[in-house]
């Protein structure tokens, strides 16, 4: 018997799917790609502009140290030019005031000292002060009721050749406030001003007062009796009540008798204005004018404080991390402008002039280099050495003839000793001017004699008023203030130092930076406009890709199930 086999075979229809072949496509993410790709570079600018921006504001900060030092050296180092005498601190003078006897100077008497003037010593004695003239009416019975006055006088004052005047016309019913009203209304004409004194609750009395010292009121009726009904004159028409006289200041100077129409004296000793108070026959008081002890202590410490807070900032862009490197607040780490000036400034304070050191001050620098004050040495050197101090800070120019002055000095030498041979024409004009023969070294503008460009003298100029040819004799030293002034103006200098120079480079630099990041970012949305619509048409030949697939899906899974 043969064994029979069965078998079945079973047919599984599927669907065909061509949804493997759809393609998806994120266009937002491409295209933000590309775009930060091509920003890479504008990215990198940045980075250089903040680092730009970082350092100008770094520059600008030492500037501004360097400037408040300035202030303080300018004072300290006595400048030769006109502007720069106005802010030597070694010509602020003060009025030293001690009277004769038990009455304290200062209710007697004021002093204002100019900069500059000569220091000396004057008696004075004040015999009488200036007075304004001061007239009294008779009592009203009131102030604002009707006075029943009526006229018109004239109304004026006389000081020496001087004479001022006006007309004042009343009516009866004008009040004693409305006449005083119509007076003072005329004051700038007449010199004269009117005021109200109460003197009882029934009883007003007005009061004439001359605007100036010295000054006598003038008064007379024109038409009517209005002066004399108001009682300032009598029936003569002389002043009926002086209540106090006009008189003239009268003081004694280094035992000469002057007089003066106020007690403001400003023209009687060169430099100094008086203001009187009081008299007191036989109290001679002394002036003494001396330099303003205390303007020099002010701008030494000020001195010490500016410096101080420069080194406060050296120090900080000094700072390195554990591992050596620059920290990140020490943004001008290694900078060749910070480190100049910085060694300049030190150098220039550790200087000895004329064998005078810092030490004669009582300064001297700590372990960082800080400046240090002893206040107790500094004050005994202000009483006791005002000179050394002053050579020690100030720039020192002597010439042995008044005809020749320096000037200004510039960069000029630190210290010179030299004679200069001048020789003038018939006409007083300069026509050379020679060092040990040598007539190169400078050379002539009018009456100024300027070191030649490249010569030892170079920055000095000087001014001669002499008439004929002559051998002048020039000492010159740079004193410590003035050194570190020419240090610091070259390079904290607003206009042309060289913060400013390098700081107007960066900002030009960044200028530049922001306008090629500007391109490179307009670019890159030209760049992002252009891929957008790249693949937009993409996506829409995708699509329509996908449509034919989806029919072919469609007619090859309609076809299987047949």
């Amino acid at each position: 018997m043969t064994d029979a086999v069965s078998s079945s075979t079973t047919t599984t229809t599927s669907s065909v799917s061509y949804s493997q072949n759809r393609n998806e496509f994120d266009t937002d993410a491409l295209v933000e790609a590309a775009v930060s790709a091509k920003l890479t570079r504008a990215d990198s600018l940045e980075t250089k502009v903040t680092a730009n921006e970082t350092k100008i504001a770094a520059y600008e900060e030492m500037q501004t140290l360097l400037l408040a030092m300035q202030d303080s050296l300018q004072a300290l180092r006595s400048d030769p030019s006109s502007s720069g005498q106005d802010d030597d601190v070694f010509l602020n003078r003060t009025g030293y005031l001690t009277s004769g006897t038990t009455t304290s100077a200062d209710t007697l008497l004021s002093v204002t000292v100019e900069d500059g003037t000569a220091l000396d010593k004057h008696e004075i004695e004040i015999l009488q002060v200036a007075k304004t003239e001061r007239l009294g009416g008779t009592t009203q019975s009131s102030r604002s009721d009707d006075a029943g006055i009526s006229g018109s006088f004239t109304l004026g004052t006389t000081l020496g050749s001087t004479t001022t005047s006006a007309t004042i016309t009343l009516t009866d019913d004008m009040s004693l406030d409305d006449i005083v009203d119509a007076i003072n209304a005329e004051t700038s004409n007449t010199g004269v001003k009117a005021s109200v004194i109460k003197v009882s609750d029934d009883e007003y009395m007005m009061v004439l007062t001359g605007s100036e010292t010295a000054a006598t009121i003038t008064l007379a009726d024109s038409s009517g009796s209005a002066l004399q009904d108001l009682g300032l004159i009598d029936e003569n028409g002389d002043k009926a009540d002086v209540l106090q006289a006009a008189q003239v200041a009268q003081l004694k100077i280094d035992g000469v008798t002057i007089e003066r129409t106020s007690n403001e004296i400003d023209d009687a000793i060169d430099g100094i204005t008086l203001t009187l108070y009081k008299a007191e026959a036989g109290n001679t008081m002394t002036l003494e004018i001396d330099n303003s002890l205390s303007d020099i202590k002010e701008q030494i410490l000020a001195l010490v404080e500016t410096y101080n807070a420069f080194r406060d900032f050296v120090l900080t862009n000094q700072t390195t991390t554990s591992s050596g490197t620059a920290d990140d607040s020490a943004v001008l780490f290694g900078d060749s402008t910070l480190r100049s000036i910085s060694t300049s400034l030190q150098e220039a304070l550790g200087s000895a002039i004329d064998k005078t050191s810092m030490a004669v001050l009582g300064l001297s620098f700590d372990s960082s280099n800080y400046l240090v004050l002893d206040e107790d040495t500094l004050d005994d050197a202000l009483l006791n050495d005002l000179d050394q101090i002053e050579s020690l800070f100030s720039y020192q120019a002597t010439t042995s003839n008044g005809n020749l002055s320096l000037l200004r000095h510039g960069d000029g030498p630190e210290a010179a000793e030299f004679t200069l041979d001048i020789a003038v024409d018939d006409d007083g004009n300069i026509t050379s001017v020679s060092v040990d023969g040598d007539d190169s070294l400078f050379t002539v503008s009018g009456s100024r004699i300027i070191g030649a460009t490249g010569s030892d003298y170079e920055g000095l100029t000087f001014v001669f008023t002499g008439k004929s040819s002559q051998s002048i004799d020039v000492s010159l030293s740079q004193g410590i203030a003035d050194r570190m002034w020419q240090a610091v103006e070259s390079v904290a200098d607003e206009y042309d130092g060289t913060l400013t120079v390098m700081v107007t480079d960066l900002e030009e630099a960044n200028t530049d930076l922001d306008e090629r990041i500007t391109t490179i970012e307009a670019n890159a949305e030209t760049y992002r406009s252009y891929l957008l619509e790249k693949y937009a048409r993409i996506e829409a030949k995708l699509a329509e890709a996908q449509s034919i697939l989806d029919l072919l899906e469609a007619l090859t899974n309609a076809e299987s199930s047949d």
